[in-house]
């Protein structure tokens, strides 16, 4: 491991003790908890916890949209243990509580309660990043670890508390300081082992850069986002320099979509075709529906980010299974069509932002965005679960009515969210 790693290492266990990390070192976190009365969250209605079973109408209007949404937003909030930021004991290195499952979640229910202006919702998500912190997960480098500065830079940008996003802007100096030249190489001899107080991760090699198409979801949003709230340029030079890094090496101009990462420049489905995860298409369509507002108009690749934008949207409809849905392996024919929720929900929202932005042709990819909520609110049982989520993964698999997971959540939130304004719009 090299000597900035090593540093790096030292560095995140004290922020994992209880400290937050500096560009070059620990100082304890007390003077930064925003305890003082100046800052305490505002009072809201109480709602208790837990959901009473309904039945869903597939009409694609805003009040039905609301419906299904609040009812999964219920549900998912029933979940948590307030004491622990845990839905249950998990081991695994991205379950942290400032990882991107709970940031996927996170942002879906804050666009979700800014969209409807829903006290709830939005006070929620500032509770839960209370309970953490306000600290982005301890991995300086790695993606799934920078996916939650994205709510505290929305939460900072509605309330204009600075210790919101102090500890983002650590992390991402410290970043710029000690840049990664890591190869984008996936399957490498060594590994990224840190050691917190809590926790051992042990990551790819590659993974101090985006080196798998989910990271285009979980970070290069926040580095654009937190540009344009501070000025500084150099946290949008950088995201643009490693965000086509990771676009020459994974995307395929021939299907205009993305290959999860380097082992499946080989790798083949039944039908002798590369596989296009359908999830990870979806982070990566989303990714870029986030990034491209925080682009500046004269920015000099912003056209760059818009064409990709435009030309995948157009192989990913043409994936859409008759029941709205897209399949896990988004060009593998020989599968049985079967609903996966997660990417769904994350393809639908990245095709409704283009149509409310003016990417997108209303008149050609509206029915397409309509099918795909239809399919989200199949997969939503009467008490607000909601099933088909593909688990944790980095390939295509399958999905019971039964799977359920918080980035699905997240996702059909995300798409309910945008597709309320592309309803609005219609209005």
């Amino acid at each position: 491991m090299k000597a900035v790693s090593i540093a790096m290492t030292l560095v995140a266990g004290l922020a994992g003790a209880g400290c937050v990390a500096s560009n070059d070192h620990a100082v304890s976190s007390e003077a930064n908890k925003p305890y003082s009365t100046d800052v305490w969250p505002e009072n809201v209605e109480y709602r208790a916890p837990g959901t009473t079973p309904i039945k869903y109408s597939l009409a694609f209007d805003p009040q039905s949209v609301a419906v299904v949404a609040n009812q999964v937003a219920d549900w998912q909030l029933a979940q948590f243990d307030i004491r622990s930021n845990k839905m249950r004991p998990e081991e695994r290195a991205s379950a942290i509580p400032q990882g991107w499952i709970y940031a996927t979640q996170n942002i879906g229910l804050l666009r979700w309660g800014e969209t409807r202006n829903d006290q709830q919702y939005i006070q929620a998500v500032r509770n839960l990043s209370a309970i953490n912190e306000w600290r982005v997960g301890p991995r300086f480098y790695h993606a799934d670890d920078h996916a939650m500065g994205s709510v505290y830079m929305d939460l900072y940008e509605r309330y204009n508390k600075p210790y919101m996003i102090e500890n983002l802007k650590q992390t991402f100096d410290w970043v710029l300081a000690n840049p990664s030249d890591r190869t984008l190489e996936f399957e490498g001899h060594e590994k990224e082992v840190m050691l917190t107080a809590h926790r051992k991760f042990e990551d790819p090699w590659c993974t101090e850069r985006w080196c798998w198409a989910d990271a285009i979801f979980m970070s290069p949003p926040v580095w654009a986002q937190l540009s344009q709230i501070t000025g500084n340029k150099s946290y949008l030079e950088f995201m643009d320099k490693e965000f086509w890094a990771t676009t020459d090496y994974l995307y395929s101009t021939e299907e205009s979509l993305y290959l999860r990462d380097s082992r499946y420049f080989t790798r083949k489905d039944s039908n002798g075709k590369l596989i296009y995860w359908g999830r990870g298409n979806g982070w990566v369509l989303a990714g870029i529906a986030r990034l491209i507002p925080y682009l500046p108009e004269d920015f000099e690749n912003r056209a760059k980010y818009v064409q990709l934008f435009k030309d995948m949207s157009k192989h990913i409809q043409a994936a859409q299974n008759p029941d709205g849905s897209w399949p896990s392996s988004l060009l593998d024919t020989s599968m049985e069509p079967v609903p996966e929720s997660s990417g769904t929900g994350l393809l639908a929202f990245g095709l409704a932002w283009g149509i409310n932005n003016g990417l997108l042709d209303p008149k050609v990819y509206t029915p397409t965005v309509k099918k795909a909520w239809e399919s989200l609110v199949n997969s939503v049982d009467e008490n607000g679960r909601l099933g088909w989520v593909q688990q944790v993964a980095f390939a295509p698999g399958s999905a019971t009515a039964k799977d359920t997971e918080l980035y699905g959540t997240g996702a059909l939130l995300l798409a309910a969210a945008e597709i309320t304004v592309l309803l609005e719009n219609q209005k």
